[in-house]
Order: structure tokens, then C-alpha cells, then sequence
């Protein structure tokens, strides 16, 4: 498996990198797929989800 999926997947996951860790990988690839992971950034038929534009969940009836 491709390493940088595997540290998105940890990000996902919850997992929280140390800081010490993080400062050594700051502005690399590896800290922004995990970043990626961590804030739930993915794409889904050509569109971009994440923060800013959150992926729409199932529509709730009125009450």
C-alpha cells in the first residue's frame, strides 16, 4: 500500500500525529496527506470535499 494513503488512512482514523513529528514533516507531502485525512478531504466524482465544502448528507424530513 502506498505510504502516503496509509498516513491519510491514520489521519482519517483519528489518529493524531505528535507534535515532534509534525514540525519535522511541516510542509512536506507525508503532513499534508495526513492532513488531508484529518480534516476529511477527499474526491468524489471529479468534485473536491472537505471543510469548505462539506460532502451533503441525507436529506432529513421537515418536521
Amino acid at each position: 500500500m502506498n505510504l502516503y494513503l496509509r498516513v491519510y488512512l491514520a489521519g482519517h482514523s483519528g489518529r493524531v500525529m505528535p507534535r515532534w513529528l509534525r514540525r519535522i514533516a511541516a510542509r512536506s507531502e507525508l503532513h499534508r496527506a495526513w492532513l488531508c485525512g484529518f480534516n476529511g478531504c477527499f474526491e468524489q466524482d471529479g468534485v473536491r470535499y472537505g471543510p469548505a465544502n462539506p460532502y451533503p448528507g441525507p436529506v432529513l424530513p421537515d418536521c
